[in-house]
C-alpha cells in the first residue's frame, strides 16, 4: 500500500486492511457478495465528487437521477471523507444502486468497500497493489485499475483486473494531482497495447469528457486492432448538472449514436487503384458538377491577406463564400445551409481566434458539417505548434488537415522549424507518404499535403497528384484558397472524403496548368486572373457531364 493510501485511513482501518491482506485469497464471510461476478457495463460510468454538486442537491438524489438517465456503473470517489462517514454514505448510495441493478465501486478504499458490501473497488496506480486488493475482496469482486501511460497499461493488462481506466484524456480540475493528459491519440495507443496483452480486457476513458467531446474521444481513440473503449467515465458533466437525469440521458445518446461527421465503413469507399481510374474520374466530375448545382456555403475563418482571393475562388467554382470571424454567427452558419463546410485557417492566430476555432469546430461537428483545418506556418513558432496540438486534441474533430510538407510534418510531431509559411521540406516522397498516412491514421481523417507532388491519404488509401504549375507558389493566398475548394467538395460529398479531396485537388491543379497552356499566362499577375477563369470553365464543363479536361491528370495510387 502506498503512503498516500495509508494516510487516508484511520489507524484501525489500516490495521484491519493489513490483517486481511495477510489472510487467504477467499473473501471474508462478512462481505455480502454473490458467488457470481456482477455484470459489468462500463458504457456510462459515473464518478462522484460531492464538492461539485449544485447548491441544495444531495449526492444520493443526484446518483439516483443519473441512473434513471442511463448511468450503468457508479464509483464513489470522496477523497475528503473520514472512514466512518464514508462507510455511512456508501451504504446509503449502495441501497440506491442495488435497487436499479447498477454496480457500486469504491475509489481506493478497499476497507470501505468491504464495510459497505458493494460490488467492488477501483484503485489508482499509486494506491494499494492489485494483488492485495484482489486477495482482500475475493474473486467475484469487480476491481478496476487506473493507468496513465503505456508502462502502467502493460503492467495492468498483465493482471486479472476486470477493466482498465485510462486517463486523464484532457486536463481536469476534478483531480489536481492528475497525470499529463493523454488526449484521444494517447488513449488509442494504450488501447492497442492492451489488445496485445489481453485482447478481451475492456477499458473506460476518464478526464474532462463531456457532451462536446465525447463522440470525438470515441472516434479518434478507436484502435486499428483491438477493442474500442467500452465506455466513458464522467464526473462534472453529471455531478455539476442541475438536471443529472437529462445530462446522463444526453451523454448516453451521444455514446450510442454514430458521430454525424463520421465517414461510412471502408467497404463503401471507392478502391483507389488504376483499375478503378475511370470510375474515380467519373466521380470527380460528379462532385464538381454538384458544387455548381448546390452552391454550398463555405464559412471561412481565415487570415485577412487571403480573404478576397479565397472568396473569388469559391465563387468561381460555384460555391457561396462567407468570411466571418463573429462568435455569435458560428452556430447559425453551421446550421444555415443543408450543404456547407467550415474552413479554419490558422494564418492569423491569437487568443480570440483560438476561441473562435473551438466554437466553430464544435458547432460544425454538432451539425455534421465538414471542417477543413489549415495549420498555416505550424512549425514557425511555439505558439503555432501549441495551437495545432490544441485544435486537434481538444477542439473536436476535423475532417481534413491541409498543409505543405513542413506544416504536416509539424502536425506529425516532427521538430520542423519553418520560416514563416515556407514548407521546410524533409526527405523524399516515400518518407513523406509514410508521414501523411501516419497522421491520417492517427487522426482518423484525410490529410492533404501540397507540394510539387501532392500527397492525399485517409490512412489506408493514398494517392499522389503531380499536376499543377510553379506559378501557384507565387500568388498570395493560392495555397490557402485550396481549403475553400476542399470545403465545397466535402459539403456536397461527405460519403467518401478522400474522393472529395481528390476532386478538389485535381480541379485546382489542372486549372493552374490550363491557365498557362490555354490562356498564355506569363507571370503571377496574369496567372491569377486566368486561374480563376479556368476554375469557372472546368465547372461549366463538368456541369455538362464532360470529363475531357481530366485527360492530362497525373495520379499514382499507393
Amino acid at each position: 500500500m502506498s503512503e498516500q493510501a495509508a494516510m487516508m485511513m484511520s489507524d484501525s482501518a489500516k490495521d484491519a486492511v493489513m490483517h486481511m491482506a495477510a489472510m487467504t485469497p477467499s473473501p471474508p464471510p462478512s462481505m455480502s457478495m454473490s458467488p457470481a461476478k456482477p455484470k459489468l457495463d462500463l458504457t456510462l460510468y459515473l464518478v462522484t465528487s460531492s464538492s461539485l454538486l449544485p447548491p441544495g442537491a444531495t449526492l444520493e438524489s443526484h446518483i439516483e437521477a443519473a441512473i434513471k438517465g442511463g448511468v450503468t456503473i457508479v464509483q464513489l470517489r470522496e477523497k475528503n471523507l473520514d472512514t466512518a462517514p464514508f462507510i455511512a454514505l456508501g451504504k446509503r448510495v449502495h441501497s440506491i444502486t442495488k435497487k436499479y441493478g447498477v454496480p457500486l465501486l469504491i475509489n481506493d478504499r478497499v476497507d470501505v468497500a468491504l464495510a459497505v458490501g458493494c460490488e467492488g473497488a477501483h484503485i489508482g496506480w499509486d494506491d494499494m497493489e492489485y494483488t492485495t486488493a484482489r486477495n482482500i475482496l475475493g474473486p467475484t469482486a469487480i476491481i478496476g485499475l487506473s493507468v496513465s501511460n503505456l508502462t502502467q497499461a502493460s503492467l495492468a493488462a498483465s493482471t486479472t483486473t476486470d477493466y482498465i481506466g485510462i486517463g486523464p484524456v484532457f486536463p481536469t480540475r476534478t483531480k489536481p494531482d492528475a497525470s499529463t493528459p493523454l488526449y484521444p491519440s494517447g488513449v488509442r495507443q494504450i488501447l492497442g497495447l492492451i489488445h496485445s496483452k489481453r485482447p478481451e480486457l475492456p477499458s473506460v476513458a476518464i478526464g474532462s469528457i463531456n457532451a462536446t467531446n465525447l463522440q470525438a474521444v470515441l472516434y479518434k481513440s478507436r484502435p486499428t486492432e483491438g477493442l474500442p473503449l467500452a465506455g466513458v467515465a464522467v464526473v462534472s458533466a453529471i455531478i455539476s448538472s442541475t438536471d443529472p437525469e437529462s445530462a446522463a440521458s444526453g451523454l448516453l445518446s451521444l455514446y450510442k449514436s454514430p458521430a454525424p461527421w463520421a465517414p461510412p465503413p471502408p467497404s463503401q469507399s471507392t478502391a483507389f487503384t488504376h483499375f478503378y481510374l475511370p470510375l474515380i474520374l467519373d466521380k470527380v466530375v460528379t462532385i464538381i458538377r454538384s458544387i455548381k448545382e448546390h452552391k454550398p456555403l463555405v464559412h471561412h475563418i481565415t487570415n485577412a491577406v487571403v480573404k478576397n482571393f479565397s472568396a473569388n475562388v469559391t465563387l468561381a467554382i460555384g460555391g457561396s463564400p462567407i468570411m466571418s470571424d463573429n462568435f455569435e454567427e458560428a452556430a447559425d452558419l453551421a446550421a444555415i445551409a443543408p450543404q456547407s463546410a467550415c474552413l479554419v485557417n490558422m494564418g492569423t492566430s491569437g487568443p480570440a481566434e483560438r476561441r473562435l476555432y473551438a466554437l466553430a469546430i464544435r458547432e460544425n461537428n454538432k451539425a455534421g458539417k465538414p471542417v477543413v483545418f489549415d495549420p498555416v506556418g505550424a512549425g514557425a513558432t511555439g505558439m503555432r505548434k501549441e495551437t495545432v496540438r490544441w485544435v486537434l486534441d481538444e477542439c473536436g474533430y476535423v475532417d481534413v488537415i491541409k498543409g505543405n510538407e513542413g506544416e504536416i510534418r509539424t502536425v506529425a510531431g516532427e521538430g520542423i522549424r519553418m520560416k514563416g509559411v515556407d514548407s521546410g521540406a524533409g526527405g523524399g516522397i516515400d518518407e513523406l507518404v509514410k508521414v501523411v498516412k501516419g497522421v491520417a491514421a492517427r487522426e482518423r481523417n484525410v490529410v492533404v499535403t501540397t507540394g510539387v507532388t501532392d500527397v492525399l491519404s485517409d490512412g489506408s488509401r493514398t494517392v499522389l497528384v503531380s499536376n499543377g504549375h510553379p506559378f501557384q507558389a507565387l500568388v498570395t493566398g493560392m495555397g490557402c484558397a485550396l481549403g475553400s475548394v476542399l470545403c465545397a467538395a466535402l459539403a456536397v460529398n461527405k460519403d467518401d472524403k478522400l474522393m472529395s479531396c481528390l476532386a478538389a485537388v485535381l480541379l485546382y491543379n489542372v486549372a493552374a496548368e490550363r491557365a498557362v497552356k490555354r490562356d498564355g499566362a506569363r507571370g503571377p499577375g496574369s496567372f491569377s486572373v486566368a486561374f480563376l477563369d479556368e476554375l469557372y470553365e472546368i465547372g461549366e464543363i463538368c456541369a455538362r457531364g464532360e470529363g475531357g479536361w481530366l485527360d492530362s491528370v497525373k495520379v499514382e495510387f499507393m
